[in-house]
């Protein structure tokens, strides 16, 4: 039974993995790595609704809860755009020698929590997602 079910766990990280929905391989619940992505792949305008998808799972990762208001994630949107318009920010935390590549390969996906009207600055989250061998990775959020 035990290697049935490691089968399974397998299959089932694979299977996620081929729709380009979570980071690295595994199937746990994606999180911003805040490292520079040295190994990101070019992006296509094929990628933007997968990137779309990507950043919604990401968003709850972020900010839960803001004094004693809850952040409403029902609803959520996400659009996104490349390349990044944080190149100050990407030129802050890679290598020089990485940096114009990584401006290149990275889109800004920007999420929208429209129940969240109670604090402008909370409404809305905006992640650094690239594409790389073993799926999307979402390695910074600016805001």
């Amino acid at each position: 039974m035990t290697a049935l079910s490691a089968l399974a766990g397998s299959l089932a990280v694979l299977a996620v993995t081929a729709t380009g929905t979570t980071t690295a391989g595994d199937a746990r619940l994606p999180r911003v790595t805040n490292r520079c992505p040295a190994n990101a792949l070019p992006l296509r305008r094929a990628d933007l609704p997968a990137l779309r998808r990507f950043a919604l799972r990401l968003a709850p990762h972020g900010v839960q809860k803001e004094g004693s208001q809850s952040i409403d994630y029902r609803d959520a949107t996400a659009r996104a755009r490349f390349p990044t318009f944080d190149t100050g920010y990407v030129r802050s935390v890679c290598r020089p020698s990485l940096a114009k590549r990584v401006i290149a390969r990275t889109a800004d996906v920007a999420v929208g929590y429209p129940h969240v009207n109670w604090s402008a600055s909370l409404s809305y989250a905006v992640f650094l997602i690239v594409r790389t061998p073993d799926g999307f990775v979402g390695w910074a959020q600016v805001h």
